[in-house]
């Protein structure tokens, strides 16, 4: 496996950088790092580099604060990545990851830059249901998980779960995430997006079937955010689902992205372009 890691980005491929076909991008959850796909790469096809996106606040970049406004976020995501859509690329993002996904399409749409093949878009209601994504969290749309005590705070991550056990019981290390928890949280609980449009690109929502934070119509809504193809699979699990079976996942996402570099090559091949 070859590795390049750069300030907002780390890269992992099977075979030399010319042999890239289609490169995936995962973006983490709120409070997550790279760490919450941990070797994904080994079970992509061989033609697929795959990028692991490093927001600040976190992992090596730990020592900066996170950004707790959607459109600051996006608006240095979208200067960073532009360089790296030289060939065709996927956006996946689960939960806070999946708005972030979503928003940076726009953001190049509305930029006149290349955009990506399709976007996979991982247990997070559509836009217009997050003006109710605080009820899912605390039961009160008005009493805002971001605002509550440390002590309240973590308890309520804790329950999300997507924390390993072994950090669960370890105090300091969940002191020591919260103030990067609590902006990304106060990121999508203050999230409003405005004119939000059909993009033209394919959307792909992952679902989990004990899911609380984002099910059933929450899940379906996205299909009004494409004016291409729209798939919404369930896979069996909560909000964290790909984390105790990631197989299945992994064996959709593998297929998703052969059949995108199958499209592409047949494209490229009636415009003469091999």
């Amino acid at each position: 496996m070859i590795q390049e890691v750069q300030r907002w980005f780390m890269f992992k491929r099977k075979r030399s950088k010319s042999e890239i076909r289609l490169r995936l991008f995962l973006f983490p959850p709120a409070g997550g790092d790279v760490a919450t796909y941990l070797r994904w790469e080994e079970d992509m096809p061989e033609f697929v580099e795959t990028c692991f996106v490093r927001l600040p606040g976190r992992g090596a970049r730990f020592a900066e604060p996170s950004i707790d406004r959607m459109d600051r976020l996006i608006h240095s995501l979208s200067e960073e990545i532009k360089e790296y859509t030289d060939v065709p690329y996927v956006l996946f993002g689960h939960s806070m990851g999946g708005l972030v996904v979503y928003e940076l399409g726009r953001r190049m749409q509305h930029l006149g830059w290349r955009l990506p093949e399709g976007l996979v878009i991982s247990c997070v209601r559509a836009p217009h249901h997050m003006n109710r994504f605080t009820e899912s969290l605390t039961d009160n749309n008005d009493d805002k998980l971001y605002m509550k005590s440390d002590a309240e705070f973590l308890d309520n991550i804790v329950q999300l779960g997507g924390i390993p056990e072994v950090l669960r019981q370890n105090r300091d290390f969940l002191e020591m995430i919260l103030p990067t928890f609590r902006r990304d949280m106060k990121l999508c609980e203050t999230y409003q997006p405005e004119n939000a449009a059909p993009l033209p690109i394919s959307i792909e929502v992952y679902g989990a079937s004990r899911d609380h934070l984002a099910k059933g119509d929450e899940l379906e809504g996205w299909k009004r955010y494409t004016s291409k193809t729209f798939a919404l699979t369930m896979f069996q699990g909560n909000h964290f689902y790909f984390a105790d079976q990631p197989g299945p996942v992994l064996a959709h996402l593998r297929n998703k992205l052969i059949e995108l570099d199958e499209r592409s090559g047949a494209e490229r091949t009636s415009e003469g372009r091999w």
